[in-house]
């Protein structure tokens, strides 16, 4: 299973990475125009030496700016987390911040977004936490997002006309995430009937694998308690909203270091609103598919070409590509690095920690990850 996750986010990568320099040509070979391979090869998006241009032009003062809604963004995000914690377990925010570097930053080195899972054993290195509880959160964050992101959605398709595959996608999406915000939202208020109605569809199991799916689910939703608080929606709503905000405010500082406004990209100068909303909802769903480490491939492809929706040339997409991502990757694997030896923390059996948090593993074994035994005595005084 190891081996046939790395083979297909790999593949994943490459074939982003194929499609941000190639345009294919399969519609030709099937009209017998051409053979496989040149079908195959296409024809490039741009030229390799203009892209060196187009970032050598880069001006750095909008990236400057970028760069500090992006650790504004991390703090912002790093509070609301401790939010979402404060329910289950008292953490300090330097912790809940370390322990999101960290993730990001095993998001960055090991292939298919298994930081997010490396996050939840890093709480429970900290705070001895269930490791199950604290994925719960992770979850939660993550479904946060994803459900604050719409508004924005919506908001650049209603002011940019996306072709109508891409726009009804974006309709359906937002059903699909209405439909689990919901049920998110039933599973923490009524959390008793919920998790009884999840024992029945359980039933069908063998007795043995039902209760512990059961068991597991019980520590996965007791992250979502934070739900039931009322005295922390206006933190998580504002948070979540001036999040996204400032992500679109760092598209747009992309976007002007490179300068696309004023520069023959008619649908750009026309409606600047709708093409930062458009690219923002784009290059997220490139760092959201499960790909190589860091989204490598997989981002840049996903921006490249949906950036071409809005007539942006090929190498001034792929600059904003590399430039965005590059503010991304390299302070979050700095960071995370950073705090990754302040813990001393290690990679080795991480392949191990998914099966770690199933519920018959006990919480109290030593844990696969070792930790310096001046991090484990203030681990065990925070307990």
């Amino acid at each position: 299973m190891r081996w046939t996750r790395l083979i297909i986010s790999f593949g994943l990568s490459l074939l982003f990475l194929y499609l941000t320099f190639f345009i294919p040509q399969f519609g030709r070979f099937f009209a017998g125009e051409c053979g496989f391979g040149e079908a195959l090869v296409g024809h490039p998006r741009f030229d390799i030496s203009q892209l060196g241009d187009v970032l050598a032009r880069a001006r750095w003062s909008p990236i400057a700016g970028a760069g500090v809604l992006f650790f504004t963004s991390l703090a912002v995000r790093a509070w609301r987390w401790q939010i979402m914690l404060g329910p289950i377990v008292r953490m300090r925010f330097m912790d809940v911040f370390a322990a999101m570097s960290i993730g990001y930053m095993a998001n960055n080195v090991l292939p298919f977004r298994m930081g997010e899972v490396y996050r939840a054993h890093v709480v429970f290195q900290i705070s001895g936490l269930s490791r199950t509880a604290a994925f719960g959160s992770v979850v939660l964050e993550r479904m946060t997002d994803l459900f604050f992101m719409m508004p924005y959605a919506l908001l650049g398709v209603l002011l940019y006309p996306l072709p109508g595959g891409l726009r009804s996608g974006i309709y359906l999406m937002t059903g699909v995430v209405v439909i689990l915000a919901t049920l998110t939202l039933w599973i923490a208020f009524d959390r008793r009937r919920s998790l009884a109605a999840a024992q029945k569809l359980m039933n069908v199991l063998p007795k043995k694998a039902a209760a512990a799916c059961y068991e597991l689910l019980e520590r996965f939703t007791s992250g979502f308690d934070v739900l039931k608080k009322s005295e922390h929606h206006i933190g998580l709503v504002a948070s979540s909203l001036s999040l996204w905000a400032m992500y679109a405010g760092m598209v747009y500082c992309i976007l002007q270091s490179l300068q696309f406004w004023n520069s023959g990209l008619s649908i750009l100068d026309a409606n600047p609103l709708a093409a930062v909303l458009i690219t923002l909802i784009v290059t997220t769903l490139g760092f959201v598919i499960p790909g190589a480490p860091g989204g490598v491939g997989t981002y840049h492809g996903m921006t490249v070409i949906g950036l071409s929706l809005l007539a942006v040339p090929g190498d001034r997409a792929a600059g904003f590509a590399i430039l965005l991502h590059a503010l991304n990757y390299i302070p979050l694997t700095v960071l995370g690095l950073f705090f990754f030896w302040k813990l001393g923390l290690s990679f080795h059996g991480t392949r191990d920690l998914t099966a770690e948090m199933h519920p018959t593993a006990s919480e109290s074994s030593s844990p696969i990850v070792p930790v310096k035994d001046d991090a484990s005595d203030s681990s065990e005084a925070r307990r």
